[in-house]
């Protein structure tokens, strides 16, 4: 559409009237216009200005020829609602985003705002007036769009003009930005030392641009800085000094980010591990996947670790890192005292001699809470070495063993068995399980009240309709009451996230473990499955038995009620494969009374003169 002249003195004067019919192309987009500019207690205060249709949610602003962007941006500019803005597309023309910039640059409702087309340099400048004027403001990301020479001026010149308190966080994410475009960038960061999370990733930052970002962040006094991701760049071991050296006056970073930057070495390890020796440092977490870590390389960060009182998570997959290289980590835990997740994922293989270091770890007081070992061509032989430390260890809580295809059912046998004490979660994805691996761990998790999540590939695992009985019996063991209560009312979680391999009762057990505590799951488990509970054996107590059962079915009620209540009865009786289950969902509150009164009855029936007070002669 083509745009006059107009000032935003003009849109605000002919808001109340404008016809928003005429002023966009299609009724969907008046309606946002409507809720802009009225309110609608029902938005969520997101806006999305796109090309095409992508979730088909009602934030979507579709931009066609007769959108009026200026009277869009004069909306979203005076909107007090608006919270969340993303432009993933804006109309080419110059005058097109003057017009929408003119109105835009006016809101001060806006928290975050998510850019991936190049705004130019008009509108980099109007992005720094609302900056000055928005004190909300806190998060603005460019991503995925080429960031030229010129625009890298304009964000510098936006930048460097002056602090933007409000400004917490700040992205650079695949803008293919020239090296001096980088400089320019990361030197006008000078201004901005109030930023808590800066990210600068697949932007081919190498020496000269860490060399600029270091001297921003020595120049940060008092900096806020918590999070630095600086992730698949060209940081080599030069540019990493300039940032160890920068990140002195840091005292606040919790997570560095520097995976994929393989031409870092050993010497810029050897760097790294000053600054995690240093009194400043107080990192949580430090991503080095991907840096081609080698026996050398996890020395050097051994060394670092080893009197590091901070670091809780350290992330070393997809590297080169041999058994000496573990052993050398592992030497370090129980120094490095807080460290609770290790991410070794991708080393080339781990022989047995390295879990066996491993699992000295346990046995020597680390406190791992997560290890992650996927695709480290670890067979049985080295999983049972992994568990030999295991047995009496209490803080590993989440394993992580995908696509180690060697491991069998006697593997996973060993290793439910040692880790039944602590282990709430295990990823077996990529592992051809089979139909004996299934029956392995529901063997084990037979009385385990710990797992709560077992992940792997339903389609790649092997395991048949067999396989499934067994976890079928595993958490609902039909046969008798006694069994069903003595099944696993604990795991949430068998195969993928939505399992449709498992059978749907298997999965609706799993519901109920998922939303009920152990023993209320157990309980209506039993009313699902025992609709006439066998009372004979509680007989031989005469009556003592006979308030605790009235008891039981008053409490169970509440349970019956609201899974009633949280599943539709027609989803259950129109599964012909959850037959099981119809007669549960069938009844009603006065057939419940019934079932209860009946037990009541059976004891009376076969009691009667004590139920009535009398003794027999």
């Amino acid at each position: 559409m083509d745009i006059d002249k107009r000032d935003y003195e003009y849109y605000k004067a002919h808001a109340k009237d404008v016809e928003l019919d005429d002023i966009t192309s299609s009724d969907h987009n008046a309606n946002l216009l409507m809720m802009l500019r009225d309110g609608d207690p029902d938005w969520n205060g997101k806006f999305f200005l796109l090309n095409e249709e992508i979730d088909g949610d009602p934030d979507e602003f579709i931009v066609d020829d007769d959108d009026d962007m200026g009277w869009l941006g004069f909306f979203l500019g005076s909107s007090e609602h608006v919270v969340e803005f993303g432009m993933r597309f804006f109309p080419e023309g110059k005058d097109q985003m003057e017009a929408f910039m003119e109105g835009f640059k006016h809101n001060t409702s806006l928290r975050e705002m998510y850019i991936s087309t190049d705004i130019g340099r008009d509108g980099y400048e109007s992005l720094g007036y609302m900056l000055r004027n928005n004190d909300n403001l806190g998060s603005i990301c460019l991503h995925e769009f080429v960031i030229g020479l010129d625009s890298a001026r304009a964000i510098a010149s936006m930048l460097g003009h002056e602090q933007y308190i409000s400004l917490k966080h700040l992205f650079f994410v695949q803008n293919d930005l020239s090296i001096e475009g980088l400089v320019h960038i990361v030197t006008a960061l000078k201004k901005q030392p109030q930023l808590v999370e800066l990210k600068v990733c697949g932007n081919n930052l190498d020496s000269d641009g860490c060399r600029a970002l270091g001297s921003a962040l020595d120049s940060w006094e008092g900096a806020s800085l918590k999070y630095l991701h600086l992730c698949h760049n060209n940081i080599d071991d030069e540019g990493l000094g300039f940032l160890v050296a920068g990140m002195a006056k840091c005292n606040f970073l919790e997570a560095l980010t520097l995976c994929g930057n393989p031409s870092i070495t050993t010497a810029g390890l050897t760097s790294l591990s000053t600054f995690l020796l240093s009194k400043s440092c107080c990192l949580e977490r430090l991503d080095l996947d991907q840096t081609n870590v080698d026996c050398a390389g996890a020395g050097a960060l051994a060394a670092g670790l080893s009197s590091n009182m901070s670091l809780k998570c350290l992330c070393l997959s997809g590297n080169s890192i041999d058994d000496e290289g573990i052993d050398a980590l592992v030497s370090c835990l129980p120094k490095c005292s807080k460290l609770e997740e290790l991410h070794l994922s991708e080393n080339g293989g781990i022989s047995p001699l390295g879990m066996k270091s491993l699992s000295n770890a346990f046995q020597s007081g680390s406190n791992l809470k997560h290890l992650r070992l996927r695709d480290n061509a670890i067979d049985d032989k080295g999983l049972k070495a992994l568990v030999e430390g295991m047995a009496n260890c209490r803080s590993l809580t989440r394993l992580d063993l995908s696509r180690n295809n060697a491991v069998t059912a006697a593997g996973l046998q060993a290793l439910l068995r040692a880790g039944r004490n602590s282990l709430k979660e295990l990823e077996l994805w990529g592992i051809r399980i089979g139909d004996d691996g299934a029956r392995a761990i529901a063997n084990e998790l037979v009385g385990n009240n710990v797992l709560e999540r077992l992940f792997f590939c339903p389609g790649f695992s092997n395991i048949t309709s067999k396989g499934w009985s067994a976890f079928s019996r595993l958490v609902c063991d039909s046969s008798s009451v006694n069994g069903t209560y003595l099944s696993n009312h604990t795991i949430t979680n068998i195969g993928a996230a939505s399992s449709h391999s498992a059978p749907n009762t298997t999965r609706f057990h799993l519901f109920l473990n998922s939303n009920f505590h152990s023993s209320n799951a157990a309980t209506l488990k039993i009313l699902m499955h025992h609709r006439d509970i066998y009372m004979l054996p509680l007989f031989r107590w005469k009556l003592m038995f006979l308030p605790l059962v009235v008891d039981w079915f008053e409490r169970a009620k509440q349970f019956w009620i609201a899974i009633h209540f949280m599943v539709p009865r027609e989803q259950i009786l129109e599964s012909s494969d959850m037959f099981a289950l119809h007669e549960f969902f069938s009844e009603g509150s006065e057939d419940y009374e019934s079932r209860a009164l009946s037990a009541v009855y059976k004891f009376v029936r076969n009691m009667p003169m004590l139920a009535i007070g009398k003794e027999e002669e």
